[in-house]
């Protein structure tokens, strides 16, 4: 390969052309956005709304137990005060059973039906909120 010197207006130049086309491209990346946008919204007219999960007792458990804290709750926070609210409600099970149960709400309740969100939590894991 040759090595070839370039003056100050080929420099130029080249940057103004690599400016140009850094422009169209930005350009159709609009376009390209306004029609995935309106694309979704077609998928989204077409397709069919899903009904709620409902919320069974152990749901509603677990999210009084979060609103009640205040601020994001961990994982263990919301299992321990939902064991104590499921004892005090009467529909208490072995621990396992109930920590299994509760996981499934945290699931639930923060994928499926979007009522909790996940926020990054400083150690392991996440903490939940409303």
């Amino acid at each position: 390969m040759e090595y070839t010197k370039l003056t100050r207006d080929d420099i130029i130049s080249l940057i103004t052309e690599f400016k140009a086309e850094i422009r169209k491209n930005l350009a159709k990346n609009e376009i390209f956005n306004e029609k995935i946008n309106e694309l979704t919204k077609l998928l989204d007219v077409q397709g069919k709304k899903r009904k709620p999960y409902p919320l069974s007792k152990w749901d509603k458990i677990v999210l009084e137990v979060v609103r009640e804290n205040g601020k994001p709750a961990t994982s263990r926070q919301i299992y321990d005060g939902a064991i104590k609210r499921a004892i005090a409600a009467g529909i208490a099970m072995d621990e396992e059973k109930m920590k299994a149960k509760i996981n499934q709400c945290l699931v639930k309740l923060s994928g499926r039906r979007d009522d909790l969100k996940k926020v990054k939590y400083g150690g392991r894991g996440f903490a939940y909120s409303l």
